[in-house]
């Protein structure tokens, strides 16, 4: 896909700022983001986005700045509003317990939030709507706008944490300008004429490239009213905002693609992203006008290392594909040492796209970041994905499992030693241990296993809420008299997966 016309948009570029503000100058006129309401030119993303990022540097708001929001244009000026700054971006639900996010916020050290509603508990956001500005704004703000450096953080995200603390992922500009310059210059994820759907939650790194990425080219980001995207939603979004592109999460086009895909297809769209979990499904790969782009790779990694272009040969079980460029991989045993090709080993990731690690946390980011033992250059690190994958003689990898218990959930990473370890902290409570279970009728779940003084579920998902994001509360409860053991004196996981949901007393 790469040719001389793209290499030059790219030539020079930095950071996202400068792919950004080379779009800001080039093409003022053109369509940035549209609602089904009303339109916003380059020309204003470019003056309410400097005008707020004044703001920000003349009140030295940190390197870190929080934004409370939903998808909605107010929040895509807020986002390139802080990159402006020179801070990172750190996205946050409202929808999550104040508890969870203020304890994010305390551990980073964020000195200043973006909210576009009303926060009770963080009185002290200030709110940015879709002009990019709070009431209060007199528009003076005359700072000079920094210039941010490959290493300078572009945003944080949090993940789940097995000690029952969710970590912050830093990421610099250099990972995610990688992959969004690969994504155009050598995927074709991106044209300049498309008009790209914002399905994804803001919290979800995808997020970043979903939306960044066409920004950086001169394309449109249409931003659907309302709230979660269903298959029949995003066929009306698709309709109504004249979207050519899109993602759909892993979970909804594996089951629903077949059905999917061709009315996408009939209403112009040319490609569908997704990823977040295993991709599973038949035919994805069978429409001629669209392409599914299955992507890989953990918020450690920015966003995605590797992508495999779906086509009619592909299998149901559908490959992760091979790395971007500057991105390294490594499939190693247990003792770091690489294994045959066509043999199962950890996937590690090495290369321009990795974090900064986990913020405030030096030891965690030395136990997931470890140095590079086949690097060219002393210094370099490579992360350990946890996952298992195999390669294959067409040079692509394939999923195999997790080697520890991190499972998704509508694409949200969910550690379920952090369930556990809230779960053991409700009243009553004795031990607890909880399972992401696939054989329950509409999706699959987190069911929650307990022994102690019995309560209802009303009860425990009120505790629970007070600590965990919605995607984190367990669906099912089952009490038990006491917890099944293996012959090593752990909990027997198997056991607890062949109880049947709804027996009365399972022992």
């Amino acid at each position: 896909m790469q040719d001389s016309r793209r290499s030059a948009r790219t030539a020079g570029a930095q950071t996202l700022v400068d792919l950004l503000e080379r779009e800001f100058r080039e093409r003022p006129a053109a369509t940035a983001i549209r609602t089904a309401a009303r339109s916003w030119t380059y020309a204003d993303l470019d003056r309410l986005s400097a005008r707020l990022a004044r703001r920000l540097v003349a009140e030295d708001a940190g390197s870190v700045i929080g934004l409370l929001s939903r998808r909605s244009p107010a929040a895509l000026i807020c986002i390139v509003a802080i990159l402006r700054s020179g801070a990172a971006c750190l996205p946050m639900n409202p929808d999550d317990p104040p508890l969870r996010n203020s304890g994010v916020l305390d551990e980073v050290g964020c000195k200043r939030v973006l909210a576009t509603e009303p926060v009770e508990w963080l009185p002290d956001a200030q709110f940015v709507d879709e002009t990019g500005l709070d009431p209060g704004d007199d528009g003076r703000a005359t700072a000079e706008l920094p210039s941010p450096r490959p290493l300078d953080l572009a945003y944080a995200l949090t993940t789940s944490g097995s000690t029952g603390r969710p970590k912050i992922v830093g990421v610099p500009h250099e990972g995610l300008l990688n992959l969004i310059v690969a994504s155009f210059e050598d995927m074709d994820l991106i044209r300049t004429d498309d008009v790209m759907l914002w399905t994804t939650a803001l919290t979800v790194d995808s997020t970043m490239h979903d939306c960044l990425m066409p920004l950086c080219f001169g394309a449109c980001v249409a931003v659907d009213d309302g709230g979660d995207l269903p298959a029949n939603r995003i066929l009306h979004a698709v309709r109504a905002l004249g979207v050519t592109a899109l993602e759909v999460p892993a979970a909804v086009l594996g089951p629903y693609g077949q059905a999917l895909l061709p009315r996408l297809a009939a209403e112009g769209v040319r490609l569908v992203l997704t990823g977040g979990s295993q991709l599973d499904g038949p035919g994805l790969g069978s429409n001629d006008s669209l392409v599914v782009y299955n992507g890989y790779g953990p918020t450690e990694a920015s966003v995605a290392a590797t992508w495999y272009p779906c086509d009619r040969t592909t299998p149901r079980w559908v490959p992760i594909g091979r790395p971007i460029r500057n991105v390294r991989t490594y499939v190693l045993d247990g003792e770091l040492n690489p294994v045959p090709a066509g043999d199962t080993g950890q996937l590690y990731l090495a290369g321009a796209g990795l974090a900064r690690g986990y913020l405030g946390r030096p030891g965690r980011t030395a136990a997931a970041f470890l140095p590079d033992p086949f690097a060219s250059k002393p210094g370099e690190r490579m992360y350990a994905t946890g996952d298992n994958v195999r390669l294959q003689p067409d040079g692509n990898f394939v999923y195999v499992g997790r080697i520890d218990d991190q499972v998704k959930i509508s694409g949200y990473r969910v550690e379920i030693g952090e369930v556990e370890h809230h779960l053991r902290a409700c009243r009553g409570v004795l031990d607890a241990a909880a399972l992401l279970r696939a054989d329950i009728p509409g999706a699959a779940a987190i069911v929650a296993y307990l022994v102690g003084e019995r309560q209802t579920d009303e009860e425990l998902t009120s505790q629970l809420t007070a600590w965990l994001p919605a995607p984190m509360i367990p669906r099912f409860f089952v009490w038990l008299e006491e917890m099944p053991l293996n012959r090593s004196g752990k909990i027997d996981r198997r056991a607890l997966a062949a109880i049947p949901l709804g027996q009365p007393d399972p022992v």
